[in-house]
């Protein structure tokens, strides 16, 4: 047991601490804030604009024409070949405007009324032309190739040969064709005959029909020719001409000619003969109308 002298100043003593701790409390640290900036907006993203420059004008060419001349007497054609159609037929010495001229330079473009936009092509080994290396070269159709010039070779000089012979005659003839409405009505012979030298003359026979009996056969004929002869055409029936049946020439489209059904003709086509070689090259159409 402790001395009762000691006791009450102990007691004391913690008293006055807990007063002292109660009466100056510790200090509880505040928290500091710190702001958050507010966040920035991003700028805009500028997206470009598309600016359209305008194509220039597809320049177009103004073509002069170029003066020629006809050496013999030749074709107009659709195109530039002997397997395109013929328009016409243009006589030596005649005055051409040429527009244009295959690649090859070997058939040129040229001004013709009668003809799809009024344009036909003629062979140039058959045209007296200078400067035609300056041309446009144009396709089949007619359509711009190059500006020129590419080059074109010299002029050509057609090398005329005499025509092979076929052996054929009168009683022997190269073709024999019987016009049907159900079978035949047209045929188209293609040849060539010159003279003096060569095989100066073909001969083809038809036998042509009619609708309506005791009534006359309605045929047309057309005479596409190239180079430089005459050509003469006669008409014969059992071995001898036949009179009064008309005419036919080079450049004949569709001429009409009535002849009595049922009867075999034969044609004669016969290069005429002059100075020098005259070579024919010839496409015939005979067709048998209704």
């Amino acid at each position: 047991m402790y001395p009762p002298a000691r006791l009450p100043l102990f007691v004391t003593s913690v008293a006055l601490v807990m007063l002292a701790a109660a009466c100056n409390p510790i200090p509880t640290p505040e928290a500091t804030l710190t702001p958050i900036p507010a966040s920035s907006t991003p700028a805009p993203i500028q997206t470009p604009s598309l600016t359209q420059t305008p194509l220039p004008p597809t320049p177009t060419s103004t073509v002069t024409p170029l003066a020629a001349s006809v050496k013999v007497q030749i074709n107009v054609r659709r195109g530039p070949g002997i397997e395109f159609a013929a328009l016409g037929l243009l006589p030596a010495g005649m005055a051409l405007e040429l527009t244009g001229r295959n690649e090859a330079g070997t058939w040129f473009q040229v001004a013709y009324a009668s003809g799809e936009g009024g344009k036909g092509w003629v062979s140039a080994a058959y045209v007296q032309a200078d400067g035609a290396a300056n041309l446009p070269v144009l396709d089949a159709s007619g359509l711009p190739l190059s500006s020129g010039p590419t080059g074109l070779p010299a002029t050509l000089t057609p090398t005329l040969t005499p025509a092979s012979a076929d052996n054929d005659s009168v009683s022997a003839p190269a073709i024999s064709v019987k016009f049907s409405p159900l079978t035949s009505r047209q045929f188209t012979y293609t040849s060539d005959i010159s003279a003096p030298q060569g095989d100066a003359e073909d001969w083809l026979a038809f036998t042509p029909y009619a609708s309506l009996a005791d009534s006359p056969a309605r045929l047309s004929f057309s005479i596409a020719c190239e180079g430089n002869g005459s050509l003469e055409v006669e008409l014969w029936q059992n071995g001898a001409p036949t009179a009064g049946w008309g005419s036919l020439a080079c450049g004949d489209r569709n001429k009409p000619i009535e002849l009595k059904a049922g009867v075999r003709y034969t044609l004669e086509l016969r290069a005429a003969s002059g100075e020098g070689l005259g070579y024919i090259s010839y496409t015939l159409i005979i067709r048998n109308g209704p």
